[in-house]
């Protein structure tokens, strides 16, 4: 089944539907919930009944399902989704050499829709039903992105105006400026994107900043992923205190702001995150993609900084969320106490509430709680008598597996896949 077909002949199951299986119930406190036999029912696209279930719960058969909200994706770049994992190495070099002109053929409108249609039915497909992306370095392309996409994936076009080849640089002015005429149904999910301080310079910034304010945009960008990357950055900014001071001197950091990896921030920076309220999205496979380092996740805890997993595709090799936790397992075991059930709300509930903070209707996104949309994705029921077991066990499948894993997918009420 084509699941942009399917989204785009309903985009919302009129009729009360309901399904009965095991559930998990993350929270954005970072629990879960566990239903072993759970009911859960949507009517107009939105949940209207989460509980157990009772023997005159007899409609739906009880099946070997477990359920989980849709899951959400803070920071993924679709451009690059055709080329992910195919290259190796460290971060520069992969921009410069494989990623800037895989993205310059995003200029091609024809490109653009054919690849923006199969990056949807790929993230669709892997359980994904929310997301804030890096679009490439051209407004139309984000737009038509947005044009096909359900309304809880916002996009930005990868502000780039210095440092990169010369069909990818455009005068950050300009393009701001042709994001505000786009039509209202895409700007409201627009978002500023300056790649990464080293492809805007302080001026540059500071207009990012100001568009955000003036239209209430999400702001995404990188920091301190690469060694190499902050040495440049020091270069380029010599009066900053570090590489995210950069980004607080424009005035880009607080709650409306993702800023990606933070492998090597320093203590001040981990107080300024916490201070503002800037959240930071963890990458763990795309940092053991391209070596960048551990991202020290102890910090982020113990200074209270709001962070939520994602997959940074193309320099992660999957769009599955499922991949995300059991790397995020992997990656911190024996540095930093982090488990099963956490990395859950981390990739659902918790994303969800900073993409609420833009639309209304998109409160609850990445719940399974009376009154959020109906995103909801079925997998095999693992074994397990609790939340943590059943996702320990969840994770343990194949990576080969984890992209086609989700059997049924709803968005909003409308099955997507079954």
């Amino acid at each position: 089944m084509n699941l942009r077909q399917s989204f785009n002949h309903s985009k919302a199951s009129p009729a009360r539907t309901a399904v009965r299986g095991a559930a998990l119930l993350p929270q954005c406190d970072g629990s879960v919930q566990w239903l072993p036999d759970a009911w859960l029912a949507w009517q107009d696209g939105r949940l209207c009944e989460v509980r157990a279930a009772t023997a005159d719960d007899r409609l739906v058969t009880q099946t070997a399902t477990l359920y989980l909200p849709g899951l959400i994706d803070l920071h993924c770049h679709w451009p690059q989704s055709h080329v992910r994992g195919q290259f190796g190495g460290a971060l520069l070099p992969w921009l410069r050499e494989a990623i800037w002109p895989a993205e310059a053929a995003f200029a091609d409108p024809q490109v653009a829709e054919e690849r923006a249609k199969t990056f949807l039915n790929e993230i669709l497909r892997a359980g994904t039903v929310g997301g804030l992306f890096f679009g490439p370095p051209n407004v139309q392309a984000s737009a038509l992105l947005l044009a096909l996409a359900p309304p809880s994936f916002f996009d930005g076009p990868a502000l780039m105006m210095r440092h990169a080849p010369a069909e990818l640089l455009t005068p950050v002015a300009q393009m701001l400026a042709e994001m505000e005429e786009l039509p209202a149904d895409i700007t409201k999910r627009l978002a500023v994107t300056p790649r990464f301080a080293p492809n805007v310079d302080a001026d540059g910034l500071r207009a990012c900043a100001e568009a955000m304010a003036k239209h209430g945009w999400p702001a995404q960008s990188h920091v301190s992923e690469n060694l190499d990357e902050i040495k440049w950055v020091a270069e380029l900014f010599p009066l900053a205190k570090s590489y995210l001071d950069v980004y607080a001197e424009a005035g880009l950091l607080g709650p409306h702001t993702v800023l990606a990896h933070g492998v090597h921030l320093g203590p001040k920076d981990w107080e300024l995150l916490a201070q503002t309220g800037t959240w930071l999205a963890h990458c763990p496979t795309s940092n053991q993609a391209l070596g960048s380092g551990r991202m020290p996740l102890e910090q982020a805890k113990a200074h209270g900084v709001r962070w939520v997993l994602a997959t940074d595709v193309g320099a992660g090799p999957l769009l599955s969320q499922l991949d995300c936790m059991g790397a995020l397992l992997q990656v911190h075991q024996g540095h930093c106490s982090v488990n099963a059930c956490e990395a859950l709300a981390h990739a659902s509930a918790i994303p969800g509430e900073f993409l609420a903070q833009f639309d209304p209707d998109l409160k609850g996104l990445g719940q399974l709680a009376i009154g959020a949309p109906a995103h909801i994705i079925g997998v095999p029921r693992p074994a397990g008598d609790d939340a943590e077991s059943v996702l320990q066990e969840l994770l343990q499948t194949p990576r080969n597996l984890l992209e086609s894993l989700p059997t049924q997918v709803f968005y909003a009420g409308h099955a997507l896949l079954t």
